[in-house]
């Protein structure tokens, strides 16, 4: 039987959202996932977007949003910044100190199998989750970050919202889209799986939560 991975990633604090794709895991009978990052900000529910993904013990990395929410000192719930709903002081003061200490512990890379493939999951690259490549990024830049994981088989990232399956010198490069936001006005969750089988050798699948739960980005 082939193995299978379910994939994920810059939820945003958008619970409905996140909620719809672990059904649809769940449906698909996936048992097994991993995390691209950026759980929180923007979104209105950090604290069961957190609690949700640290109880699933899946592997998951340290997207900028995280890093923002979790390293940088907090400010008084009363301070300007902190009143609005979805930006980083907000989001701070929403947060248990075991979902601040969660965040703070995630690593910027996960290296894990799927039989004999060495998958590499990042946010966007290993000292940086802010610089992700894209489909359209210069075979230059991918193959900069192929060589920063040490040519792993497979790298999954996120960050850009826009699901993506590419290869690159043998390197299958697989961005799950986002949970929940949307960049180009469709709002359905996004997510994906990879296969791993002796015949078929390692497949990425994208997949599409029909529900339009996510949210419009904004700055």
């Amino acid at each position: 039987m082939p193995e299978r991975l379910a994939l994920m990633g810059d939820v945003h604090a958008n619970l409905p959202a996140l909620r719809a794709v672990l059904d649809a895991i769940a449906e698909a009978g996936l048992t097994h996932g991993a995390c691209t990052g950026d759980l929180v900000m923007r979104g209105a529910d950090p604290e069961g977007c957190v609690d949700a993904v640290r109880r699933l013990g899946w592997p998951c990395v340290m997207g900028n949003t995280d890093r923002k929410t979790a390293v940088r000192p907090a400010r008084p719930k009363d301070h300007p910044k902190a009143t609005r709903v979805g930006s980083r002081a907000w989001s701070t003061n929403q947060l248990s100190r075991t979902s601040l200490a969660y965040l703070a512990g995630l690593p910027m890379v996960w290296r894990l199998t799927l039989k004999d493939w060495r998958i590499a999951l990042v946010h966007g690259a290993p000292d940086d989750p802010r610089e992700a490549v894209g489909a359209d990024s210069p075979k230059s830049d991918v193959r900069r970050l192929i060589r920063a994981l040490d040519d792993p088989d497979c790298i999954v990232s996120g960050h850009t919202h826009r699901p993506m399956v590419r290869e690159v010198d043998g390197c299958l490069l697989v961005n799950p889209g986002s949970v929940g936001e949307a960049l180009d006005g469709d709002l359905r969750p996004r997510w994906a799986w990879l296969e791993a089988g002796r015949r078929t050798g390692l497949r990425a699948h994208l997949e599409t939560v029909s529900a339009p739960l996510a949210t419009v980005r904004t700055p």
